[in-house]
């Protein structure tokens, strides 16, 4: 569960956004090291079903099926995955950030769909839709 959690962060207030917050820095880093955009889809993909893994032995564990807010492990994959390929600023930063929590908390069209899938996969999956669109966004506007 801690890694689920990713520790105390998912009983913060507003764990989503905390999260999203705390992995903006990561995102910076990772951008960093890893220069090769296939390599970068790469960890996110092995993150993606890692938390698929996680969640599912939680969501088991616990004898819940919704998308319990202390489970953050979705929100650090998602923010990953909003700035693939994405070039790093202060403004794509600013934009990928609000944009995804928005489109992750209010949840229309794709997204409340993706929700719809069993377990895990649609925890993972609504963040995942999130992400996805706010990248697409970010790829029109810089």
């Amino acid at each position: 569960m801690r890694i689920a959690t990713l520790g105390p962060v998912g009983y913060f207030i507003a764990p989503g956004t905390i999260t999203t917050l705390l992995i903006l820095p990561v995102v910076y880093w990772l951008h960093a090291v890893i220069k090769n955009q296939w390599a970068y889809l790469g960890l996110v993909g092995v993150l993606f079903f890692l938390g698929i893994a996680l969640i599912s032995k939680v969501l088991k564990t616990s004898g819940r099926h919704e998308d319990p807010s202390e489970i953050v492990f979705d929100e650090l994959v998602g923010c990953l995955l909003v700035f693939w390929g994405i070039a790093l600023s202060t403004q794509s930063l600013l934009v990928g950030f609000l944009l995804f929590r928005a489109l992750d908390i209010i949840k229309v069209g794709w997204i409340k769909k993706a929700e719809d899938f069993v377990g895990a996969w649609g925890v993972m999956s609504d963040d995942i839709v999130a992400a996805l669109l706010t990248n697409i966004a970010l790829r029109l506007l810089f």
